[in-house]
């Protein structure tokens, strides 16, 4: 019961964000509301399901099995480098595409406001892998 504490409570906030869905007179925010509200008790759910499969006493020793390679994983030095690694493709393959994407745009003639917020986006991803970066090398 400990484990499915957190998706209780995620089940309770989706039923509220359904119920607020209904007094919200734009249909267009009501949907939204409705529908995040309806995938919050989804996943939260699934979760629940997923989490009693799993403590089934017949499944035990395969679910060990599957914490002690989940373990294994998590502190092998190997792994931990490809993580990073993919991690540090990824920024560089997202910060390229969006200047791209600045650059396709204003070719285009899109407006301002959408330019403007695909570049913010580019320079907020910058900074924030600097103060990362400075953040990373202070601890190692």
């Amino acid at each position: 019961m400990k484990d499915m504490k957190p998706f209780i409570v995620e089940i309770v906030f989706g039923i509220i964000l359904i119920g607020v869905s209904f007094f919200v007179k734009n249909d267009y925010y009501s949907t939204m509301v409705f529908s995040m509200g309806f995938g919050l008790i989804a996943a939260s759910v699934a979760q629940m399901i997923r989490i009693t499969y799993w403590k089934n006493p017949k499944r035990q020793e395969a679910y060990e099995a599957k914490k002690q390679e989940a373990h294994i994983n998590s502190v092998d030095e190997r792994k931990q480098y490809l993580r990073m690694k993919a991690g540090h493709i990824t920024y560089q393959i997202m910060t390229l595409l969006l200047l791209i994407l600045s650059l396709i745009l204003a070719l285009i003639r899109v407006d301002l406001w959408v330019i403007a917020m695909i570049f913010l986006l580019f320079v907020v991803q910058w900074v924030i892998g600097i103060i990362v970066y400075r953040i990373l090398e202070k601890k190692m």
